[in-house]
């Protein structure tokens, strides 16, 4: 069993509709594990993790660093709605291996793992860099440390955003990114040997594999 302690706090947005309510202000659809808030100019506030408890609340987990700002950003809009938020006591781990199996807990699946919502301590059995080289193996970078407010398209032009779902704030400038051009830059994984020296000084979550003895790490890169 491989299992990770994420830095990620879990929110519970709460009231009737509130599906209604986050689908107007996050990029992707409410069935997808994933979503992104974003501002009018399709840069990123924050992004999460999605689970529907029920048709009237739902859970999100967000890196801790960036729910002060999100709660910002969301502040006219909550008051507005009559949204009830609360910050639950759970711990978010990252079950690498879908073997994680505690007696009461929510489930996110992602494209590798899964995300474990608990209030139990296991025992952790994932260091930081053997879990940084997960990410890197597995395309997931992390808010705060990978990227921050970027443009959303550069991070992830696919799990983050859908294209069919209708407006949603920060709508516009994707639209005309996505059906007229491309991203300018795109958040990728790279080997240090392949990196030019810009690249190596901005490169983030730089882990050795054991396996073949080289390093990478996320960088961004330019679009051509």
């Amino acid at each position: 069993m491989r299992i990770y302690l994420t830095s990620q706090q879990v929110l519970s947005f709460r009231k009737e509709g509130v599906a209604e309510f986050l689908n107007g202000l996050t990029a992707n659809d409410m069935d997808a594990p994933q979503n992104a808030f974003l501002t009018f100019h399709g840069r990123i506030v924050a992004t999460c993790a999605q689970l529907a408890k029920s048709s009237q609340e739902y859970y999100l987990c967000v890196e801790k660093d960036y729910v002060p700002p999100l709660l910002t950003h969301l502040d006219r809009y909550i008051k507005l709605g009559g949204i009830q938020v609360t910050s639950l006591p759970l711990r978010v781990y990252h079950d690498m291996d879908n073997t994680y199996q505690p007696a009461d807990a929510d489930v996110i699946p992602l494209s590798a793992g899964r995300l474990v919502l608990t209030e139990e301590s296991p025992d952790l059995t994932v260091g930081e860099e053997e879990y940084r080289l997960f990410r890197l193996q597995n395309g997931l970078p992390v808010q705060g440390i990978d990227y921050r407010d970027e443009m959303l398209l550069n991070v992830d032009p696919t799990r983050l955003v859908s294209f069919t779902k209708g407006c949603f704030l920060g709508q516009e400038p994707i639209a005309k990114v996505h059906n007229r051009s491309k991203p300018t830059w795109r958040l990728v994984v790279k080997d240090v040997t392949s990196c030019s020296p810009q690249e190596l000084a901005k490169m983030t979550s730089r882990t050795t594999d054991p396996a073949d003895h080289r390093e990478y790490g996320f960088v961004f890169e330019q679009n051509d």
